[in-house]
């Protein structure tokens, strides 16, 4: 029994010093997206488009299509490209479509990317300045 408490203690001992040395990064050395935390729940992620920026955007996976607000569309000088309907609890409205040549997150990247220009001006309560969403779409073409 002895030894076995011997064996017990150097096998805990020895996973104790591997998890000390353990890498703090991504698995796959993937490069992090820096993000601010308000409201304790909601993320806001530093956004460039089309090489112009950083935006405030929400992180937001529960949302289907990523989004970003008229004004911005606006500044951008993006074309309307379509027509779509918004349904949510409580609200039924209409926007258009804008093609993004690129979205860009810290080191993360992508072009050629389609975005739902609908008024986030629900989201301005919080004086967070929110200019668009990254939605559960973002994800996928990351993935």
């Amino acid at each position: 029994m002895t030894n076995f408490k011997g064996f017990a203690s150097l096998v805990l001992a020895a996973t104790i010093v591997s998890m000390l040395s353990a890498e703090t990064h991504c698995p796959g050395n993937v490069a992090s997206v820096p993000f601010r935390l308000v409201n304790r729940h909601q993320i806001i992620v530093a956004v460039s488009v089309n090489h112009s920026g950083p935006y405030s955007f929400l992180l937001d996976t529960g949302t289907q299509m990523t989004m970003i607000d008229p004004s911005l569309a606006n500044e951008l000088h993006l074309s309307s490209e379509g027509r779509a309907e918004v349904a949510s609890v409580g609200t039924h409205t209409s926007a258009s479509f804008a093609q993004l040549d690129q979205l860009a997150a810290s080191s993360h990247a992508i072009t050629n990317q389609k975005v739902l220009v609908y008024d986030l001006q629900n989201l301005q309560a919080t004086g967070m300045n929110i200019q668009g969403v990254i939605g559960e779409d973002l994800k996928n073409a990351l993935d």
